[in-house]
C-alpha cells in the first residue's frame, strides 16, 4: 500500500494523525485568545491537519519551544497604554501568499480599543486575488465588519462618539475605497466585500495610510524578523513580567 502523501509531497505520519491535531488545537487556543505573535505559525500548521508530516510535527514543536522561552511575556490591558482614539483597527494582506491554497492571500487584523488590543486574527482569504489591491480591499472590507461592531458596542456603553479608523499600508486600496470612479475596477469581486466602499463614503468609518513598519498587522500575514516582532511587542501590550511574580500567580490559583 503505498503511504498517503501531503499536497507538499511529504509522507503522511499515521502515528501523527491523534497527536498532531491534538497539539495544534492547543496552539489555536493559545494563539487566538493570549498569544498573538504565534497566530500566522499556527494558522500555518492547522492547514495539516487531516495530512500531518513528520515536518509539520517538529513545525509545531518548535512554536512550543518558543512559548516555553517567552513564558514570562504576558499581554497586559490596562491605563498604561490608554490613547484617546476608541477605535483604531490596523490591516494587512499578504497577496497569493499561500502555496497550499491556491495561492490565494493572507489576510491580517489587529484592533485597538482606547490603546488597548481587543481583537486580532490571521486567515487565509475564501477567494483567489489577481493583485495586492485587491487582496487589500478584501482584507479592509473584513476588518470593516469588525470596526462597526466595536463602534456599535461602545455606542451602547456610550463610551465613543468619535469615527472608527482603518490604517492601512496600500496606498493603492485607500485610493480605490475613496474615488468611486476607481471602484469600477473592482467590480468583478463579490458584493459582499464592497461593504467598505459605503461605510467609507457615508463617514461610519475613516482610512489612513501607516508605514507597513508600523502596521502592527504585518506580523500576522507572513513570517517576519525577529527585531519588527519584538517591536509589534511593545505596541501589542506584551509585556516581561518577573519570574517571581508568575510563580506566584501560580501558586494563589
Amino acid at each position: 500500500m503505498t503511504p498517503a502523501k501531503a499536497p507538499n509531497g511529504s509522507e503522511v505520519q499515521e502515528d501523527l494523525q491523534q497527536k498532531y491535531p491534538t497539539l495544534v488545537g492547543k496552539l489555536l487556543w493559545v494563539s487566538n485568545t493570549v498569544w498573538p505573535d504565534i497566530c500566522y505559525a499556527v494558522n500555518t500548521l492547522a492547514q495539516h491537519m487531516s495530512t500531518p508530516t513528520k515536518e509539520a510535527m517538529q513545525m509545531a514543536l518548535c512554536v512550543v519551544k518558543y512559548l516555553n522561552q517567552m513564558q514570562n511575556e504576558v499581554l497586559w490591558i490596562g491605563s498604561q497604554h490608554l490613547t484617546k482614539s476608541p477605535i483604531k483597527t490596523y490591516t494587512d494582506a499578504n497577496w497569493a501568499s499561500d502555496p497550499n491554497t491556491d495561492h490565494k492571500s493572507t489576510s491580517g487584523l489587529v484592533i485597538k480599543v482606547y490603546g488597548s488590543i481587543v481583537m486580532w486574527n490571521s486567515h487565509v482569504q475564501k477567494c483567489t486575488t489577481s493583485s495586492t489591491i485587491e487582496a487589500e480591499y478584501i482584507a479592509g472590507s473584513t476588518a470593516t465588519r469588525e470596526v462597526l461592531f466595536h463602534g456599535y458596542l461602545l455606542c451602547s456603553l456610550g463610551f465613543s462618539d468619535q469615527t472608527p479608523m482603518i490604517l492601512t499600508d496600500n496606498t493603492g486600496c485607500i485610493q480605490v475605497v475613496k474615488d468611486q470612479a476607481m471602484h469600477t475596477k473592482l467590480k468583478h469581486i463579490n458584493t459582499r466585500y464592497h461593504l467598505i466602499c459605503d461605510h467609507i463614503q457615508e463617514g461610519d468609518i475613516l482610512m489612513k495610510y501607516v508605514k507597513t513598519n508600523n502596521n502592527l498587522a504585518d506580523f500576522l500575514t507572513k513570517p517576519v524578523s525577529q527585531h519588527l516582532l519584538t517591536q509589534t511587542h511593545r505596541h501589542l501590550g506584551m509585556t516581561t513580567i518577573e519570574p517571581a511574580i508568575c510563580s506566584a500567580d501560580k501558586r494563589d490559583s
